[in-house]
């Protein structure tokens, strides 16, 4: 809108753990007064998994979404406006909003090409004479809580491999390779700290090259489909 300067959603941190509270400001720079019915925000937590399958020779769209959390509140203004709608003032205004997340086990954000998992909040400024104006500001669930300095968890994960390099069947050299991690879990923004030995006899020269990936399975019950499995790695 040309007399809205700056909109934006302001939340104290990126990312939250199940249950709890998530406090923010809406932010609005209003460079003229202007009559505001209301605003609006939407907590909502939402999966979407799609996947395109080959059935019979027919390529199909296979799609579903779940919610996980919906909740709504009015931070200006009422619900019901029968007389006189209120004049914001010009000026910078900051509404304070305050959310509580469920302390069931909600699912952590995650992103794929098959599936997704988002937290976000959408806000609505609801004026009786134009198009609402709409902001969505995304955040991440970490979950589920764990203390990865637990028994289980402390134990070293070591994996060890060998390979000899041929020509023309004749043997040339031994390379050993052994990686050691310290444990086997971890938290978010945590260091893995991974030590790898090499022992090269052979004559060639060798190189290290190391990926993180995380794999998941996805399940879907679509009626004649059946329940169609899908594998992916990030």
């Amino acid at each position: 809108m040309d007399y809205i300067r700056e909109f934006d959603i302001q939340l104290e941190r990126e990312y939250y753990y199940p249950g709890e509270t998530i406090k923010g400001n809406v932010v609005l720079d209003t460079i003229e007064n202007f009559k505001l019915r209301t605003i609006r925000v939407i907590l909502r937590g939402k999966a979407h998994a799609e996947w395109k399958v080959l059935l019979s020779g027919d390529r199909r769209t296979v799609k579903d979404d779940q919610i996980f959390v919906d909740e709504r509140q009015i931070i200006w203004g009422e619900k019901n406006l029968d007389t006189t709608i209120p004049i914001l003032p010009r000026g910078t205004h900051q509404f304070p909003f305050k959310f509580s997340l469920p302390e069931s086990s909600l699912p952590c954000s995650f992103e794929s090409r098959p599936c997704y998992i988002r937290y976000f909040f959408k806000v609505t400024i609801d004026i009786p004479y134009a198009s609402p104006p709409q902001g969505i500001k995304y955040f991440t669930v970490i979950g589920p809580h764990i203390d990865c300095m637990e028994e289980q968890y402390l134990k070293p994960i070591v994996l060890e491999n060998r390979k000899s390099t041929c020509c023309w069947c004749c043997k040339k050299g031994t390379i050993n390779l052994r990686c050691v991690l310290a444990r086997s879990a971890y938290v978010c923004k945590e260091s893995i700290k991974l030590k790898v030995t090499i022992d090269n006899q052979a004559e060639e020269e060798v190189k290290l090259r190391i990926k993180l990936e995380q794999v998941c399975e996805f399940f879907i019950d679509r009626g004649v489909l059946g329940r169609l499995p899908c594998e992916t790695s990030q």
